[in-house]
C-alpha cells in the first residue's frame, strides 16, 4: 500500500501524522513545492519526501510513479492538475475539496475516471467531508428531503488572534467570494459573509452566530438527493475559525483590495504580499479549548410525516496528533479514506462526492478511534 500525500502544510502535515498514527501504511511519500518542508514532516514520521511541483507534469509524474492514491492536501487551485496526474499514474485520488466551482469542474473527469477503474472522491476533509457523509446518511433514513443545511462551529479566541486554522489563501477566497445556495430547486449566488444566524452547537460551543460561505458542499449535495426531492441547501460557518473580532480585521483588509488576486502595475499581487506580512507576524497560538461541531440538519418526511433529523460530528483535541480537533477532524478523513482506497476497502470507480462513496457507519466508527464523536437527534410532530 502505497500512499502520496501532496502537501506538507498546516493540514497535510496532520494527515501525514495520523497516517503515521493508525495503521501506517506500507509506504508513504510526502511531496510538497517546499522541498525542505516535505522533509521535515517525513523525516519526523519516517516517510520518503520529494520536491514535486504541480505546475511541471514530469515533476508531479515522479512524484505519483508507482502509487496506488494520491492525497491531495495542497491548495484547491491545483485540484484539476493533480487529478489528470493521477489519471497518468493510474492512482486513486482524493483532496480536501474545490470550494464549489472548482469541484463542478472536477465533477466532468467522471467518465475518464470510470474509464480507467479509478476512484476519486471530492472533498474528504471535514466541511466538505464529514458533513457530506452526515448528508448522505439522513437521506437514507428520510422518505423526502426537502433541505440539507451545514453549521460549521468551533471555540474561538477571545483574545482575537489573527492565527489562521488552515490555508490563508483558501479564507480569503471564502471572505471574498459570493456563496452559491440551493434554493428552489436552483443554484444562486447571494452575498459573502450574509444571512447571519444564530445556531444551537453542541456545548461548550454553545449558540453562536453563523453566516454564509462558498463551500463544496452545496455543488454536490443537492445533485445526490435529487431523486429526494431536495429543494435547499446551504452552508454556515461560525467566523472561518476566528473569533468575530478577528475575522472582522481581515474582512476590513480585504474591503481595501489586499485580498486581491490580481497584479498590480508593477507586478505586485496584493493578496501575495498580505499573507507574507501576515506569516511574517507569527501570531500566536489560538488559546482556546480547541473544540468542533459539524451539525447537518435535514427536514422532510418519513412515513408520510414531517420530520427533523440532526447529525453532530463533535471532537476535541487530539493528545496523539497533538491538533485542536477543528485541524484533526479536516486531515483525519482523508487519511482514512486513502487507506481505504489504498488497500482495495473502498473502490467506486468514478468521481464522486462524500455522500455518495462513503459508507457512514465504517467511517463513523473510525473517527471515533480518534475521538470523534457522533451523535443522531431526531425531532418529529406529535401532533398540530
Amino acid at each position: 500500500m502505497h500512499i502520496a500525500l501532496l502537501g506538507a502544510g498546516i493540514i497535510g502535515r496532520v494527515v501525514a501524522g495520523d497516517l503515521a498514527t493508525w495503521n501506517t501504511p506500507d509506504e508513504v511519500t510526502i511531496g510538497d513545492l517546499d522541498g525542505e518542508r516535505a522533509s521535515l514532516v517525513a523525516k519526523e514520521l519516517g516517510f520518503d519526501h520529494m520536491p514535486v511541483d504541480v505546475a511541471d507534469e514530469p515533476s508531479l509524474d515522479a512524484f505519483l510513479e508507482g502509487t496506488d492514491v494520491v492525497i491531495n492536501a495542497a491548495q484547491y487551485g491545483v485540484n484539476l492538475a493533480v487529478m489528470e496526474g493521477a489519471l497518468r499514474a493510474g492512482a486513486h485520488y482524493l483532496d480536501l475539496g474545490g470550494l464549489f466551482h472548482t469541484t463542478r469542474k472536477q465533477l466532468l473527469l467522471d467518465n475518464r475516471f470510470r474509464e480507467a477503474g479509478l476512484t476519486a472522491v471530492l472533498g474528504i476533509g471535514s466541511c466538505p467531508g464529514i458533513a457530506n457523509v452526515h448528508a448522505g446518511d439522513l437521506a437514507t433514513r428520510m422518505d423526502t428531503v426537502r433541505s440539507v443545511k451545514i453549521y460549521n462551529g468551533a471555540t474561538v479566541d477571545p483574545s482575537d488572534t489573527l492565527k489562521w486554522p488552515y490555508s490563508l489563501w483558501t479564507i480569503f477566497d471564502e471572505i471574498t467570494e459570493r456563496p452559491m445556495v440551493f434554493r428552489e430547486g436552483a443554484f444562486v449566488d447571494v452575498e459573502p459573509l450574509s444571512e447571519e444566524e444564530m445556531f444551537p452547537f453542541r456545548e461548550p460551543i454553545g449558540n453562536a452566530k453563523t453566516h454564509l460561505s462558498l463551500h463544496s458542499e452545496v455543488a454536490t449535495i443537492p445533485v445526490s438527493l435529487a431523486g429526494k426531492g431536495i429543494e435547499a441547501c446551504e452552508f454556515k460557518i461560525r467566523f472561518f475559525g476566528f473569533s468575530e473580532g478577528a475575522l472582522r480585521k481581515l474582512q476590513f483588509l480585504a474591503s481595501l483590495g489586499l485580498a486581491s488576486k490580481e497584479p498590480r502595475p508593477d507586478g505586485t499581487v496584493p493578496r501575495k504580499l498580505l499573507v507574507d506580512l501576515l506569516e511574517e507576524l507569527r501570531p500566536e497560538p489560538p488559546k482556546h479549548l480547541g473544540f468542533k461541531d459539524i451539525a447537518t440538519v435535514a427536514e422532510g418526511t418519513r412515513d408520510g410525516a414531517p420530520i427533523t433529523l440532526r447529525i453532530d460530528s463533535t471532537a476535541w483535541p487530539s493528545k496523539e496528533l497533538g491538533v485542536a480537533g477543528g485541524t484533526m477532524v479536516v486531515a483525519s478523513p482523508a487519511a482514512i479514506v486513502g487507506r481505504w482506497l489504498a488497500s482495495g476497502e473502498l473502490s467506486h470507480p468514478g468521481v464522486h462526492p462524500p455522500e455518495t462513496s462513503i459508507p457512514p457507519q465504517p467511517f463513523y466508527e473510525a473517527l471515533a478511534v480518534r475521538g470523534v464523536a457522533t451523535t443522531l437527534q431526531e425531532t418529529t410532530t406529535l401532533a398540530g
